[in-house]
């Protein structure tokens, strides 16, 4: 049985256990692996883009997109008309760090 662990396996009261911060062995071995794959892929990728059909290129580019573009929210809009008019236009600015800014715009 390990230093500092009961019976069952458990760590005992008082262990602080992994420090903060402290990676996960399996995890960097797996992160390690990722990147040799991903070295070797790179070696050939613009040869198998070129080799790939339009649709599947356009499918690529899609599925590449959310990893640069923000993704946009989805709004709900209210296309009725106001019985007096329309008098004031208000639109919300959401940034990413969920701050909002606010733009008004009178008729």
């Amino acid at each position: 049985m390990k230093a500092n662990r009961n019976k069952k396996g458990q760590f005992v009261a008082g262990n602080q256990g992994r420090p903060k911060g402290a990676g996960n062995k399996l995890t960097s071995d797996r992160k390690e692996r990722i990147a040799e794959v991903l070295a070797k892929l790179e070696e050939t990728l613009l040869d198998d883009i070129a080799t790939m059909k339009p649709k599947e290129k356009i499918q690529l580019w899609v599925d590449l997109q959310e990893f640069i573009q923000p993704k946009l929210q989805r709004v709900a809009v209210d296309l009725e008309p106001a019985e007096e008019g329309i008098s004031k236009i208000t639109f919300e600015v959401v940034s990413g760090k969920g701050e909002i800014a606010k733009s008004e715009k009178a008729k």
